[in-house]
Protein backbone atom coordinates (compact mmCIF):
# COMPACT_ATOMS: atom_id res chain seq x y z
CA UNK A 1 0.00 0.00 0.00
CA UNK A 2 2.92 2.56 0.91
CA UNK A 3 4.59 1.53 -2.35
CA UNK A 4 1.19 2.09 -4.14
CA UNK A 5 0.79 6.05 -1.93
CA UNK A 6 4.86 6.65 -3.61
CA UNK A 7 4.38 5.96 -7.20
CA UNK A 8 1.22 8.26 -6.65
CA UNK A 9 2.74 10.99 -5.03
CA UNK A 10 5.48 10.55 -7.93
CA UNK A 11 3.01 10.66 -10.66
CA UNK A 12 1.81 13.99 -9.14
CA UNK A 13 4.90 15.37 -8.37
CA UNK A 14 6.01 14.61 -12.16
CA UNK A 15 2.89 15.92 -13.49
CA UNK A 16 3.37 19.17 -11.60
CA UNK A 17 6.57 19.51 -12.75
CA UNK A 18 5.90 18.98 -16.37
CA UNK A 19 3.20 21.49 -16.37
CA UNK A 20 6.09 24.25 -14.85
CA UNK A 21 6.52 25.87 -17.71
CA UNK A 22 2.70 27.58 -17.23
CA UNK A 23 3.22 28.25 -14.25
CA UNK A 24 5.01 30.85 -11.92
CA UNK A 25 8.80 29.88 -11.41
CA UNK A 26 7.70 30.47 -7.39
CA UNK A 27 5.51 27.27 -7.96
CA UNK A 28 8.56 25.85 -9.85
CA UNK A 29 10.71 26.14 -7.32
CA UNK A 30 8.37 25.08 -4.14
CA UNK A 31 7.58 21.87 -6.15
CA UNK A 32 10.88 20.85 -6.88
CA UNK A 33 11.37 21.35 -2.74
CA UNK A 34 8.01 19.91 -2.13
CA UNK A 35 8.62 16.40 -0.10
CA UNK A 36 5.30 15.37 0.95
CA UNK A 37 1.87 15.91 0.06
CA UNK A 38 1.49 18.58 2.63
CA UNK A 39 4.44 20.49 0.99
CA UNK A 40 2.41 20.10 -2.23
CA UNK A 41 -1.04 21.07 -1.30
CA UNK A 42 0.83 24.90 -0.19
CA UNK A 43 2.71 25.20 -3.12
CA UNK A 44 -0.71 24.51 -5.30
CA UNK A 45 -2.95 26.73 -3.20
CA UNK A 46 -0.29 29.86 -3.50
CA UNK A 47 0.12 29.43 -7.06
CA UNK A 48 -3.96 28.79 -7.29
CA UNK A 49 -4.37 32.38 -5.52
CA UNK A 50 -1.69 33.78 -7.90
CA UNK A 51 -3.70 32.09 -10.64
CA UNK A 52 -7.35 33.58 -9.72
CA UNK A 53 -5.33 37.08 -9.31
CA UNK A 54 -4.48 37.22 -12.57
CA UNK A 55 -8.57 35.52 -13.89
CA UNK A 56 -9.93 38.10 -11.70
CA UNK A 57 -7.47 40.98 -13.00
CA UNK A 58 -7.90 40.40 -16.83
CA UNK A 59 -11.70 39.82 -16.25
CA UNK A 60 -11.76 43.09 -15.08
CA UNK A 61 -10.13 44.75 -17.75
CA UNK A 62 -12.02 43.04 -20.42
CA UNK A 63 -15.14 43.78 -18.67
CA UNK A 64 -14.32 47.31 -18.96
CA UNK A 65 -13.76 47.12 -22.79
CA UNK A 66 -17.23 45.62 -23.53
CA UNK A 67 -20.80 47.38 -24.23
CA UNK A 68 -23.02 47.05 -21.79
CA UNK A 69 -24.75 43.36 -23.66
CA UNK A 70 -21.44 41.87 -23.54
CA UNK A 71 -21.42 42.51 -19.86
CA UNK A 72 -24.07 40.54 -19.61
CA UNK A 73 -23.15 38.00 -21.50
CA UNK A 74 -19.41 37.66 -19.74
CA UNK A 75 -20.53 37.85 -16.71
CA UNK A 76 -23.53 35.12 -17.53
CA UNK A 77 -20.93 32.68 -18.64
CA UNK A 78 -18.07 33.32 -16.04
CA UNK A 79 -20.41 32.23 -13.26
CA UNK A 80 -21.40 29.06 -15.26
CA UNK A 81 -17.85 28.31 -15.75
CA UNK A 82 -17.02 29.14 -12.27
CA UNK A 83 -19.52 26.81 -11.45
CA UNK A 84 -18.34 24.01 -13.32
CA UNK A 85 -14.85 24.36 -12.55
CA UNK A 86 -16.02 23.82 -9.47
CA UNK A 87 -18.18 20.98 -9.50
CA UNK A 88 -15.36 19.33 -11.81
CA UNK A 89 -12.50 19.85 -9.29
CA UNK A 90 -14.71 18.72 -6.49
CA UNK A 91 -15.21 15.72 -7.98
CA UNK A 92 -11.44 15.13 -8.95
CA UNK A 93 -10.97 15.69 -5.40
CA UNK A 94 -13.25 13.28 -4.18
CA UNK A 95 -12.54 10.40 -5.83
CA UNK A 96 -10.93 8.45 -2.54
CA UNK A 97 -10.71 9.26 0.66
CA UNK A 98 -6.67 9.76 -0.13
CA UNK A 99 -4.42 12.59 -0.17
CA UNK A 100 -3.30 11.99 -3.62
CA UNK A 101 -7.10 12.71 -4.59
CA UNK A 102 -7.07 16.03 -2.44
CA UNK A 103 -4.31 16.87 -4.33
CA UNK A 104 -5.64 16.15 -8.09
CA UNK A 105 -8.29 17.71 -6.98
CA UNK A 106 -6.61 21.20 -5.98
CA UNK A 107 -4.24 21.12 -9.05
CA UNK A 108 -7.73 20.94 -11.23
CA UNK A 109 -8.77 24.28 -10.02
CA UNK A 110 -5.40 25.95 -10.60
CA UNK A 111 -4.79 24.36 -14.17
CA UNK A 112 -8.38 25.59 -15.04
CA UNK A 113 -8.00 28.63 -13.42
CA UNK A 114 -4.91 29.35 -15.12
CA UNK A 115 -6.68 27.94 -18.06
CA UNK A 116 -9.59 30.36 -18.29
CA UNK A 117 -6.95 33.36 -17.28
CA UNK A 118 -5.02 32.76 -20.94
CA UNK A 119 -8.13 32.35 -22.74
CA UNK A 120 -9.56 35.73 -21.54
CA UNK A 121 -6.48 37.21 -22.01
CA UNK A 122 -6.61 36.30 -25.39
CA UNK A 123 -9.89 37.90 -25.98
CA UNK A 124 -8.34 40.97 -24.51
CA UNK A 125 -5.28 41.10 -26.80
CA UNK A 126 -5.97 38.98 -29.79
CA UNK A 127 -3.39 38.08 -31.91
CA UNK A 128 -0.60 38.56 -29.70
Amino acid sequence: MFKHYLLGAGALLAMACAQADDYSSTYTQCMDKASSTLAMGACIQAETKLQDDRLNRVYKQLMAKLDAQQQKDLREVQRTWMKYRDGNCAFHGKLSNGSIYRIEGAMCEMDMSKDRAAELERILSPGQ
